[in-house]
């Protein structure tokens, strides 16, 4: 399986925190939380691992060309700078063919679940995406899903109440092809955000978007989502 990995933001969070490393190597049981991303997806059939990095972050790139080199794993690192998630994803996922999933950096979720993922992405047709959704709300602003009489996730709002068919959200994770992004990237109007971007899918183009739920899925931007990430992983993944 083909892997994109979204770390070109700025973990403002963190920095307001006083953090000193970039969000990407703040520490998840003593090692970078991207590093333990890596690990987890290598040992999930990684093919290969694209990754958006925050081009100013001089450190985050020496870290990701010291693994590729040092432990030659399958990393194609793209240095960016990008204030818009949805450019950060194409960016990414330029010149992918096929089928592949895409997570931001400090996604958290149970190992053995996402190896399931994976394997159920691998069989989807070319004319569907399996967005992760979760039960499990942990933000303040949410992107809820909206899943219609079909079975098929149809709408996507930010933030505000859940919809109407009841309350499941974003997981973080998805698992996209080409046709998916050339669909949106056709489009007239840009997507202003990766939940705009998911929006236009569900509600906008002929991309079934079926929906895929994790017990739990969850993503860090502060001190105190470390700590409940770092126990997630010990409790759930065992690590």
């Amino acid at each position: 399986m083909k892997y994109v990995i979204l770390a070109a933001g700025l973990g403002s969070r963190f920095v307001a925190e006083g953090e000193m490393n970039p969000k990407p190597l703040v520490g998840i049981l003593g090692q970078p939380m991207i590093g333990r991303l890596i690990k987890v997806l290598m040992s999930c059939g990684g093919e290969s691992i694209y990754i958006v990095a925050n081009s100013r972050m001089h450190s985050l790139v020496e870290y990701l060309e010291g693994l590729k080199d040092q432990e030659g794993l399958p990393l194609e690192i793209r240095p960016i700078v990008s204030d818009n998630s949805y450019y950060s994803l194409s960016e990414a996922c330029a010149g992918i063919e096929g089928k592949f999933i895409a997570m931001t950096v400090d996604s958290i979720f149970p190992t053995e679940e996402f190896r399931r993922y994976a394997d159920a992405v691998a069989s989807m047709s070319d004319g569907e995406v399996l967005m992760g959704l979760t039960r499990f709300v942990d933000d303040e602003s949410p992107l809820y899903a909206r899943i219609g009489a079909s079975g098929e996730v149809v709408d996507y709002r930010y933030g505000g109440e859940p919809f109407a068919e009841g309350t499941i959200v974003s997981a973080g994770l998805y698992g996209l092809t080409g046709k998916a992004m050339s669909t949106v990237a056709a489009r007239k109007e840009y997507p202003k955000s990766l939940s705009d971007f998911q929006r236009i899918l569900a509600a906008e183009t002929d991309i079934r978007v079926v929906p895929y739920e994790f017990s739990k899925a969850f993503d860090v931007d502060c001190g105190h989502d470390r700590e409940l990430a770092e126990k997630f992983v010990r409790e759930v993944n065992g690590e």
